[in-house]
């Protein structure tokens, strides 16, 4: 780089400079938008976590107050039907209105019961999901 002189810079010395800059912001701009997409996944993760926990919950309350049954291994199926039949349904709804499905899984194993809920969005399916439960 030339020194500076009583004049200013020259043109080479401030594209040079210009050019420094823009990378700058373009790296500032792709650790923003990176932060922003991890947000917004975290936000929607948590969001269906707490759809499922909800489910969980009711079939908790349905076990405890209407199940007449024993829970064993095998488990059963609490679907959102028999939950509605006694007041227990989930508004299962995502972030878009879309309208979700889901069931619960429950069973008992050396003496601890296991209620799982699984639930199935347009764009979120929790692991495990089987269409044939609903």
């Amino acid at each position: 780089m030339k020194m500076l002189n009583k004049h200013g810079w020259g043109i080479r010395e401030m594209l040079l400079l210009s050019g420094i800059l823009l990378l700058f912001l373009i790296i500032a701009i792709y650790y923003i938008y990176t932060l922003y997409q991890d947000l917004n996944l975290e936000v929607t993760s948590n969001y269906y976590h707490d759809l499922e926990n909800d489910l969980e919950n009711n079939a908790k309350v349905y076990l405890s107050d209407y199940y007449d049954g024993v829970l064993n291994s095998e488990g059963i199926t609490i679907t959102r039907s028999i939950l509605r039949t006694y007041g227990l349904d989930v508004n299962l709804v995502d972030n878009d209105n879309n309208v979700c499905s889901g069931y619960v899984v429950a069973s008992k194993s050396h003496g601890e019961e296991n209620i799982e809920a699984f639930i199935s969005c347009p764009n979120y399916t929790t692991d495990g999901y089987e269409e044939w439960r609903n």
